[in-house]
Parts: C-alpha cells; sequence; structure tokens
C-alpha cells in the first residue's frame, strides 16, 4: 500500500483513523423492502440534499482493542453520489475531536490536534480531494456511491426481512468504489485486495439503507493481526445538506 502523506496533519487525521467498531446487531425488524436499494439509493442522488451519518468504529490488535471512536455529521450528494460531507470524528487515542469538511475541490480539517501544527492564528488545514473520489468513514465501504452499492448487492448470500448479508474482497471492493481506488492510504494492494469483508445492511421500507456492519481482518497488518469494525446508522434521507467551507482567513492551505 502505498502512503503519500500530504501534510503532518493529514498524517496524523490518517493514524488516528487507524481506529474502529460496532456493537451487536439487533434482531431484524420485519417486512422486507419492496425497492431495490440501488433504485432507492439513486433516487435520492439529488443536488443539496442527503441523510445524516453515525459511524462507530474499533480497531483490535492481536485480539485487544486497540482504538475505538464515533463520527457523526451528514453527507452530501451530486447525481454521481457523494459530493462531500462535514463530519465530527472521536477516538480514544485522542484527547480532543476533529472536524472535517469537504466541500468542492478541497477537504478542511480542524480541531486541537490540527492547530498545534498550524500557524498562529489559523484553525483548519486545507488539502485537495474530489468530489466523488473521497469518503467521511473509516470503513472502506461508501455504500452511498452508487457502484459501490451495485458491487456489494452481488455479493449478497442471504436475506432475512429487511437485511442483506455478504462478503466482499476489498479488491472488489476497490474495483467498484471511486473513493477507495482513488485513496493512496487505504486502497488495498496486491495482497490485501484478497481480504474478504463481511457486511450486513439494514434497509427500510422505501429500500434505503438504516444500518451497515462491515468487518475484516488483515493478519499480516503493520501493527500485527488486525480487525476493523464499523456499525454506520444513515437517518434523515433527502433532507437538506448546506457545506460551507470556512473563512478563507482561518484556513493553511495544503498542497
Amino acid at each position: 500500500m502505498t502512503i503519500a502523506i500530504r501534510t503532518v496533519v493529514l498524517g496524523l487525521a490518517a493514524a488516528l483513523a487507524t481506529a474502529c467498531g460496532a456493537p451487536a446487531a439487533p434482531a431484524p425488524s420485519q417486512g422486507i423492502a419492496q425497492v431495490n436499494p440501488l433504485d432507492a439509493l439513486t433516487a435520492q442522488l439529488v443536488e443539496g440534499r442527503g441523510v445524516s451519518v453515525r459511524e462507530l468504529q474499533e480497531t483490535h490488535v492481536d485480539g485487544e482493542k486497540f482504538n475505538d471512536g464515533e463520527r457523526t455529521g451528514k453527507v452530501q450528494f451530486n447525481p454521481a453520489g457523494v459530493e462531500g460531507y462535514d463530519v465530527t470524528m472521536k477516538t480514544s487515542l485522542m484527547e480532543s475531536g476533529t472536524r472535517s469538511v469537504a466541500v468542492g475541490p478541497h477537504t478542511y480539517q480542524s480541531g486541537d490536534p490540527v492547530e498545534e501544527v498550524l500557524p498562529k492564528g489559523k484553525k483548519w488545514q486545507r488539502w485537495p480531494s474530489e468530489p466523488g473520489k473521497r469518503s467521511p468513514f473509516f470503513t472502506p465501504m461508501l455504500i452511498l456511491e452508487p457502484s459501490t452499492l451495485k458491487a456489494v448487492l452481488a455479493t449478497e448470500t442471504e436475506q432475512i426481512a429487511d437485511v442483506r448479508k455478504g462478503q466482499i474482497t476489498l479488491g472488489a471492493l476497490s474495483a467498484a468504489s471511486p473513493s477507495l481506488s482513488a485513496d493512496e492510504i487505504w486502497r488495498p494492494d496486491d495482497r490485501e485486495a484478497a481480504l474478504v469483508m463481511t457486511w450486513q445492511m439494514w434497509t427500510n421500507p422505501e429500500g434505503l439503507p438504516v444500518r451497515l456492519l462491515t468487518e475484516y481482518r488483515d493478519p499480516a497488518a503493520p501493527l500485527g493481526d488486525t480487525l476493523r469494525k464499523s456499525d454506520i446508522r444513515f437517518t434523515s434521507w433527502g433532507g437538506a445538506v448546506d457545506l460551507r467551507k470556512p473563512p478563507a482567513r482561518l484556513v493553511s492551505k495544503g498542497s
């Protein structure tokens, strides 16, 4: 895996993001969604609209919990998928949280860990990031991308009521996902492409995802035998989302 750290802050964010998790799944609700999730998602992809998200994340190394955390915020759509997002992250390795705002051709990040390495008077670090090729989540599975959701659904092995289950390799996921394939840090290399991610997805009666559990294990990860878990809740589908970049005077420009 190629690790191209654009700035000290980006490197810090990547290191902190190596954390993550999911509590036990609830019993499935009654009633199977009558709408195909891919069709339901596609109908939601309208400029200025989006979804609220909350992700619990966990990382276990050699059988012991290494880190856990939470990300909350909103994701904004465009007709192709994800336009941008505004998400706050806090993990057990951090004394305080960080906020990431992806809008236009950049991502902006703020918070105490960021400000410590910024010039005096600056509150935000900025670096290039392209709409449609970025993700707010710890899990590499961004089901808000139509091509990714299509590939994931193709690996379904079981459906009980409104819960679908399956598994997909990281290689197949990367091939389908614009955000993962563009990510220089988390894009799987040849060895990692063979790793298998298990997934469970709950949908509402309209066919829209309301919960996604993912988990995969990498026995040869740099930290040791590593298990990464994610539990995402999706709410307020179709709500208005208005992302705004921070004031220019408070921004330290990256590469």
